[in-house]
């Protein structure tokens, strides 16, 4: 059961970062819906086209730091954790508001077309999600440096109705890769739920890798996640996907 539990909290936090690319792709503060739909719509007309299944090029045990191992998630569950994540994603108002996800966020988002990896050793998460790419890495970058670094972030709606969190990203250095372009922070979140405080870190990255988007996320209940774990997984999940093409 723990091991379930720690399990869906991996899935959640790949989510995360799904739902961040999925509001920063081809947005453009300041612009009406139909412009900003135009700026996407040009961006991914530039993406190379897949011709395998984002599935297909999720990393497996072979592929996984020692002693991981990979906890299996049912489909429906990926669906409902991607609905929870899209209610909790609208229903929250972000300090500084420039910073807060675009109105670009889809009302349901098709699962379909991800593949997702999560796997586990102790108290720490490793989670992977594969998908076809949308726009650019631009955006993100914004949404997360300069007056983004350190944003607050209070939620009316989904699973964490009433908590108020306060974010701080600070960029990571990495390893040479064979991304198209890849960018990748700690997180560190402070937030009080029912009147209790819980401090969180996170390790996030996304990458560009020819008509694919790869994201890796690691973290833990206990202590922060290893960087070089991190590093060398992002690496091995950027390198698999590149070798499709």
């Amino acid at each position: 059961m723990r091991a379930s539990v720690r399990a869906v909290g991996g899935m959640m936090a790949a989510m995360t970062t799904v739902m961040i690319a999925a509001g920063c792709a081809g947005s453009d503060s300041g612009t009406t819906p139909e412009a900003t739909k135009a700026v996407a719509e040009t961006a991914d007309a530039q993406v190379p086209a897949t011709t395998v299944p984002a599935k297909d090029l999720v990393l497996g045990k072979a592929d996984l730091p020692a002693g991981y191992q990979v906890m299996p998630i049912p489909p429906n569950q990926v669906q409902q954790s991607a609905d929870n994540m899209l209610d909790t994603t609208k229903g929250a108002t972000i300090s500084p508001a420039e910073c807060a996800p675009p109105k670009t966020v889809p009302d349901r988002m098709d699962v379909s077309q991800m593949g997702m990896l999560v796997a586990m050793k102790g108290s720490t998460t490793l989670s992977e999600t594969v998908m076809p790419r949308h726009g650019d890495l631009s955006d993100m970058r914004d949404s997360m440096t300069g007056e983004c670094s350190k944003v607050t972030a209070s939620f009316s709606s989904g699973e964490v109705a009433g908590a108020r969190s306060t974010i701080v990203n600070t960029p990571v250095e990495l390893p040479d890769t064979n991304a198209d372009d890849v960018f990748a922070v700690k997180q560190t979140s402070t937030s009080t739920v029912n009147g209790r405080e819980v401090t969180a870190t996170s390790l996030m990255a996304w990458a560009q890798v020819g008509g694919y988007s790869v994201a890796v996320t690691s973290g833990g209940l206990l202590g922060g996640p290893d960087t070089e774990v991190f590093s060398r997984t992002l690496v091995t999940a950027i390198d698999k996907v590149a070798a499709a093409h």
